[in-house]
């Protein structure tokens, strides 16, 4: 029972949720197919070379590049196309990405493909022996044959796997046969569905591995040879290769779960063997498809339409039947097959079973023709919903004297049936449904619809078609979509366990990525510490050397790589620097390496060193914090030339604003000289008036902002002002240069000092606020109005005393 209280957040744990996340990997992957500027990108990478095995490493390389990120050129390589577009670059690296991906890939298709003929032919095999066991004409000695036969297959093909094979392969074969693969993987679902801590520290991040759902094929192999490895009591391949006590106890598992897992009756068991030879035909056209030429969409509709008409075959013949197909294409249990087709929506197998394209379209047509929706078949089969269930139980609900009252002169109580009620027009009635629109929120004529729909389902589908109720009509209505989620299901199953390979590189260059963030917020905190700190630097630097050692050995794993140096930790170093796996493998060949310091230029020897090695790991630590280091280099270096760029941009400003600043007053000051000269003018209309000062406040508070310090710029127009002001008159008195510095100081002193409460010191000047800018420029403005009112006058007294 799930505990409904939330305390915190809870992921969704619905099957069909978890259906999605169990193919997670690949639903993401094979939803590029389905984007339609994803068919584009992929069509231009393969080009003419379309064939299944070109398309999947096409989308691998469009996922990698556009979903996760992944770069494998520098932005300083991107010069060396710089006469090219940038979506040749683009381009460039997909290609790269994709050449990548097929060498790491090598010939895991045809691996995985031949594996799965393997399981499907000695499930066979147990299944024809469990046939003859439980039938009766078959004498002892030759069931004891037929069960050495198969003894010696199972022998025979473990120690196949083991001889020619990658070792994660042999897991995965065994895993198959008794039934861990699956349960493992229902066991990281369920686990990884529970409570979460909202917010981890960096330092247990580090420590801590990834959610393991989020990378599902990696964990579930990771567990997969934990415990196959102490199931059977081996602690290594090689011991596994070479000891024979491991294999036979495999080998007598293997017959103990296969034996256990099918259904008792020998019709079912054969139904299971019809339903391995649809999976192989589904495989052989996968096969075929991975080297001809094909078009996804087409490929994947003919897959689903194959199954599809098998399934409906068996559906139409036995509802049994269908079952035992559905257990063995979905290698599932009979409790998962009916818990998963009650998640799609059948309850009860019966409501499917006599289902054909002509009911179908007879249930489609009839609904259109009587004007019947989804809708009215759900309200029908919700009683809470059904209008005429409310309608009846608001008549019993009311008091018998009051109900009489209505409708006691137009039929007994006891005979009152409201189907026939609604149809007539009795006024007594019209207070019932006045009462029925209030009580109940609906009309008469709502409900007179809903019985006409009701009594027609009652008789064109319950009658003429023979369905049984409204859940099995709205189940028709949408049984292409139920029939589709089961198809593609088996569908998605069956490709899952070709792509397993495929899926675990894809998701290692996910974990490794997603690693790469973590180192980075790990530097910024390294760089952060002072000198007294120095523990903390080493412990975050070791936190990040064991994760790098947890990649290279799922690395060796999946790679098969025990004896590639290079290649395992090359595929690190490419992530982590954005550079080709080609060119980080090529670097750890012939560049020193970080190991004996710098005093010494050696590089790295493969045969002296092994993948998973805490040496290598601090190497690629090191590379990372030169990387990170000379990244940090060229932003800076970008940052400081947009800085100067911006302070020359801001200097041209500064000089047309000065420029600009001067001009008003410039003119303002010509203007009245030249005006007071003339003979016979009213020198009145040349004094400084408000408009005046609304202007100059303008223009200085402008000027102000022109350079770091406002007191110098405040002084700055000040004195300019003055001195055009003294060339009217240079008799008058004006002014001096200190006289107007201290005039500033002051206004600046009293203005600040109404905020401040104190004398302001010079850092306070220059941070003082735009209110206070505006008053200063003010205050200079009307003592530049009061001098030049005086200039003016002085001249034009002079002027008459001459005449």
């Amino acid at each position: 029972m799930v505990d409904r209280k939330i305390s915190g957040i809870k992921r969704k744990t619905t099957a069909i949720e978890g259906t999605y996340r169990y193919f997670q990997t690949i639903n993401r992957i094979l939803s590029h197919f389905k984007r339609e500027q994803d068919k584009i990108l992929i069509t231009k990478l393969v080009q003419n070379n379309g064939t299944l095995k070109s398309l999947l490493l096409a989308t691998a390389s469009i996922h990698l590049y556009h979903d996760m990120g992944i770069r494998v050129l520098e932005t300083q390589q991107y010069n060396k196309f710089a006469y090219e577009t940038a979506s040749h670059f683009e381009e460039q690296q997909k290609k790269l990405l994709m050449s990548e991906f097929e060498m790491l890939l090598k010939n895991s298709f045809n691996l995985e493909i031949d594996l799965l003929h393997k399981i499907i032919k000695l499930e066979n095999s147990f299944l024809n022996l469990l046939i003859n066991e439980r039938s009766s004409d078959l004498s002892e000695n030759e069931k004891v044959r037929q069960k050495k036969e198969l003894d010696e297959e199972i022998e025979q093909k473990l120690l196949e796997i083991v001889t020619n094979y990658p070792p994660f392969y042999f897991y995965d074969f065994i895993g198959d046969l008794i039934g861990l693969v699956d349960e493992i993987k229902y066991e990281i679902l369920e686990e990884s569905s529970a409570f979460k801590d909202l917010s981890i520290d960096l330092e247990k991040k580090l420590e801590r591995d990834e959610k393991e759902d989020n990378f599902i094929e990696l964990s579930t192999l990771d567990r997969l040879i934990l415990r196959i490895k102490k199931r059977f009591e081996f602690k290594s391949y090689k011991e596994l290769q070479n000891q024979a006590m491991p294999v036979r106890m495999i080998k007598r598992k293997i017959i103990e779960y296969e034996s256990e897992k099918f259904p008792v009756s020998i019709h079912a068991l054969r139904i299971f063997i019809e339903g391995n030879t649809i999976k192989e035909n589904l495989v052989d056209i996968i096969d075929e498809s991975l080297t001809e030429k094909i078009e996804y969409d087409s490929f994947e509709n003919k897959i689903l339409s194959f199954l599809k008409s098998k399934l409906f075959e068996q559906l139409k013949n036995n509802p049994n039947d269908f079952i035992y197909l559905l257990q063995s294409l979905k290698e599932s249990s009979f409790d998962e097959i009916i818990f998963l087709l009650n998640t799609r929506g059948v309850d009860d197998i019966l409501k499917i079973v006599n289902i054909d394209e002509d009911v179908i379209e007879k249930v489609k047509m009839n609904m259109v023709r009587y004007n019947i929706h989804e809708q009215d078949l759900i309200l029908l089969n919700d009683p809470e919903r059904n209008l005429l269930y409310q309608t009846n139980k608001l008549l019993c609900d009311l008091k018998y004297p009051y109900l009489q009252s209505i409708i006691g002169s137009i039929d007994n109580l006891s005979d009152v049936n409201i189907i026939n009620l609604i149809y007539r027009d009795e006024i007594p009635l019209q207070k019932l449904w006045s009462l029925l629109e209030e009580r109940l929120g609906f009309t008469i004529n709502d409900l007179r619809e809903f019985v006409r729909k009701k009594q027609i389902i009652e008789k064109v589908f319950f009658y003429d078609l023979n369905l049984s109720n409204y859940s099995q009509i709205i189940l028709i209505l949408n049984f292409d979509e139920f029939f589709n989620n089961i198809v593609k299901d088996i569908y998605l199953h069956i490709l899952s366990k070709i792509l397993r390979q495929y899926s675990r590189i894809i998701e290692l260059y996910n974990k490794v990525t997603n690693d790469k963030g973590l180192y980075l917020l790990a530097l910024t905190k390294i760089e952060g510490t002072l000198e007294s700190e120095e523990w903390v630097n080493i412990k975050f630097e070791e936190l990040i050397i064991n994760r790098i050692m947890k990649r290279q050995e799922e690395l060796v794993i999946v790679f098969s790589a025990r004896n590639q140096v290079f290649l395992v930790n090359g595929f690190i170093l490419s992530l982590l620097l954005n550079k080709s796996l080609k060119e980080c493998i090529s670097e750890l060949k012939t560049q020193p390496s970080n190991i004996f310091g710098d005093d010494t230029q050696l590089s790295l020897k493969a045969d002296l060193i092994s993948p998973v090695s805490y040496c290598l790991a601090y190497d690629l630590v090191k590379r990372f914090e030169k990387f990170n280091e000379k990244g940090k280099s060229k932003v800076i270096e970008v940052i400081e030339n947009v800085e100067k760029k911006k302070q020359e941009k801001r200097r041209i400003i500064r000089e047309k604003q000065e420029e600009s600043t001067f001009n008003w007053i410039e003119r303002r000051i010509t203007s009245a000289n030249m005006g007071i000269s003339r003979p016979g003018i009213n020198p009145n209309q040349f004094y400084w008036q408000e408009k005046d000062t609304k202007i100059l406040t303008e223009s200085i508070k402008i000027h102000s902002e022109s350079g770091p310090n406002p007191k110098i710029k405040f002084f700055e127009f000040y004195k300019e002002s003055i001195d055009l002001i003294k060339k009217l008159e240079p008799n008058f008195k004006v002014p001096s240069d200190e006289q107007m510095e201290n005039d500033v100081s002051q206004i600046i002193k009293d203005v600040l000092t109404e905020r401040l409460k104190h004398d302001p010191s010079l850092d306070e000047i220059k941070a003082m606020v735009d209110g206070e800018r505006f008053e200063i420029a003010r205050r200079i403005a009307i003592k530049i109005g009061k001098i030049l009112d005086k200039v003016l006058y002085f001249k034009f007294k002079k002027k008459r005393k001459n005449s």
